[in-house]
């Protein structure tokens, strides 16, 4: 949790009356700037977690897609292999393409479910980070408001 020491001060230093106090007027001016500032903060850090993530995805698919490309070429000269040795072309041939036509309708309704029960969680998932330290600004917030109405 961020202590009132981790936050930063403001630039321009506030006039003190005679007891060494603030006015209300730059307190709340203070507090004013401080919470546009952690507005900004956060919204900064939105983004750069959003851009993780994002490019760690990107790297990922991209990574799979490459393995995807490389195993099919793999899988087109075994099917040719396989046709080859076999004496009886055709009926090779029709057996792997059987066999294909099987793989590829579970494997694409394996797919189509986990693409979609990934969407839907990106759309309900929070960014982990960007709570996390919503959380520890409201604490902030909360303790500070608390010592000074008191």
């Amino acid at each position: 949790m961020a202590s009132d020491s981790d936050r930063p001060a403001t630039a321009t230093a506030a006039p003190v009356d005679a007891n060494g106090r603030r006015g209300v007027i730059d307190l709340a001016r203070t507090a004013v700037e401080d919470t546009v500032r952690l507005v900004r903060l956060e919204i900064q850090l939105a983004r750069l977690e959003l851009q993780e993530m994002v490019t760690a995805n990107l790297r990922a698919a991209l990574t799979l897609a490459l393995a995807g490309g490389f195993l099919f070429l793999a899988l087109i000269m075994l099917l040719v292999w396989i046709a080859l040795a076999v004496p009886n072309h055709a009926l090779a041939a029709l057996i792997e393409l059987a066999v294909l036509a099987v793989l590829g309708l579970i494997l694409g309704a394996i797919g189509a479910i986990s693409l979609m029960r990934n969407i839907r969680s990106l759309k309900s998932g929070p960014l982990p980070k960007t709570m996390t330290t919503l959380k520890e600004d409201a604490e902030w917030a909360k303790h500070l408001l608390k010592r000074n109405g008191k």
